[in-house]
């Protein structure tokens, strides 16, 4: 009999959104997500545009759309018994509105900045601009076949 882990990977996911025209792709979309088990997990996030982002966390689902699915990096762990506080401060992470410059990657880096300062094992390691990087990366090799 398989025992309950006692911490969740806490990852970062992207997912494709299309192109404005060739060559000029929308910023891809980002989330946490905590996988829970093969192909399922927890996924929070920000949907809509900038005048009506809201909040959407699912739990133990597959992701939405898994053909748009671009890549995952790992940024941290959480204990199992962790979960319903981790949720309770997302919950809290700021949404701003009406600011062309602001979009779901910032709610991401809002949310792991506020978790590790809150004591969440989120490395300490991860910069803005060093998950901008990874996430390249990771779209890169998803082009390549390689992920």
């Amino acid at each position: 009999m398989a025992t309950a882990p006692a911490y969740y990977n806490v990852e970062v996911v992207q997912f494709w959104r299309g192109q404005k025209a060739p060559g000029r792709p929308y910023p891809l979309h980002w989330a946490i997500h905590i996988p829970t088990g093969p192909g399922i997990g927890h996924t929070y996030q920000i949907i809509g545009n900038t005048d009506n982002y809201t909040l959407h966390f699912q739990r133990n689902q597959p992701h939405q759309d898994p053909d748009a699915w671009r890549g995952s990096f790992a940024v941290g762990r959480l204990p199992v018994h962790q979960l319903a506080q981790f949720e309770a401060l997302l919950a809290n992470i700021p949404v701003m509105r009406n600011e062309q410059r602001w979009n779901c990657q910032n709610w991401v880096w809002d949310g792991l900045r506020y978790l590790r300062q809150q004591g969440f094992h989120i490395s300490w390691e991860i910069t803005l601009a060093m998950l901008q990087t990874q996430m390249c990366c990771l779209l890169e090799s998803w082009e390549y076949g390689h992920i």
